[in-house]
């Protein structure tokens, strides 16, 4: 074995439903272990005309509230002469053309507050956000194919949690679609709003939700929110703002939520190039427990 580092991608998997209420948590773990149940072979999606994937394993550890997930995906169609690369010498490949080398991706996913938050191994040969997510899409609609009763009423999205600093992150988004602002729920009882003081049975965060009329953006009004929550954080607990950057791809903003390392170190196997799985999900459940 020798020392590996790996980027972490950090992502809010989140639902596409109009049923409010429902879990997170509850609906993915029916998926996954759905997914799980089914044998190799239909576990399998086919993601293009060269490269599928499969969900290889899946376990969940109730204590930290953490699933610890792994893919496998190979490219396959291709079988060109292998090359040494000391002698520069070929030799015929010996794989099948319906073959392909296997790489694992490795995620977690810790719920926290009813969000469910992807740590992802980035790799360029791996499996990206996207198709995880549909994969997991099309595992919605072969559970639903599969039972006549129980059908699931949603589809799974993502959103990009950024690493760098917030404002840079807001002022490059090219439109800002909602701003939702949580603030204690005293504030129901203040001269301002004046609704009621009864608040035993209320929950602790009451949530302002602003959005963007149809083509607009609010970034301006995000921006003062952000200035505004420097100077009430007793009032007002954290903002998240929603919106699409350049890449018209969805991003999410938390305040809450502070990306502070984005590396691991694991150990690969030198003979085949392989990281270790149990090492790289530990180090991914240590740095899932951090937030």
């Amino acid at each position: 074995m020798k020392n590996a580092t790996k980027k972490i991608g950090f992502f809010f998997l989140s639902f596409k439903t109009n049923e409010p209420g429902i879990s997170i948590s509850t609906e993915l773990s029916k998926v996954l272990n759905y997914c799980i149940s089914l044998s190799k072979v239909k576990r399998k999606l086919d993601l293009s005309d060269d490269k599928f994937c499969i969900i290889e394993s899946c376990e969940y550890d109730r204590a930290n509230a953490i699933h610890k997930i792994v893919f496998k995906s190979a490219t396959h169609s291709y079988r060109a002469n292998l090359i040494d690369k000391k002698t520069v010498e070929e030799r015929e490949n010996p794989k099948k053309i319906d073959e392909g080398e296997g790489k694992k991706t490795h995620l977690v996913i810790k719920y926290k507050n009813g969000d469910a938050i992807v740590l992802l191994e980035t790799s360029q040969k791996g499996l990206n956000m996207k198709q995880i997510v549909r994969y997991m899409n099309s595992y919605v609609r072969h559970y639903n194919a599969s039972h006549k009763r129980d059908k699931l009423t949603y589809q799974f999205d993502f959103s990009i949690i950024p690493r760098d600093d917030f404002r840079e992150v807001l002022d490059s988004m090219s439109r800002v679609l909602c701003a939702s602002i949580y603030v204690d729920k005293q504030i129901l009882g203040t001269a301002a709003l004046g609704f009621s003081d009864r608040l035993n049975s209320v929950q602790e965060d009451i949530i302002i939700e602003v959005k963007t009329e149809r083509q607009g953006s609010i970034k301006a009004f995000a921006f003062d929110a952000m200035t505004h929550l420097a100077g009430v954080k007793k009032t007002v607990r954290k903002i998240r703002i929603k919106g699409k950057n350049a890449a018209n791809n969805d991003v999410t903003i938390d305040t809450e939520f502070i990306v502070k390392k984005e590396y691991v170190e694991t150990l690969m196997n030198e003979e085949t190039g392989e990281i270790f799985t149990p090492n790289m999900l530990s180090e991914m459940v240590e740095l899932a427990k951090t937030f």
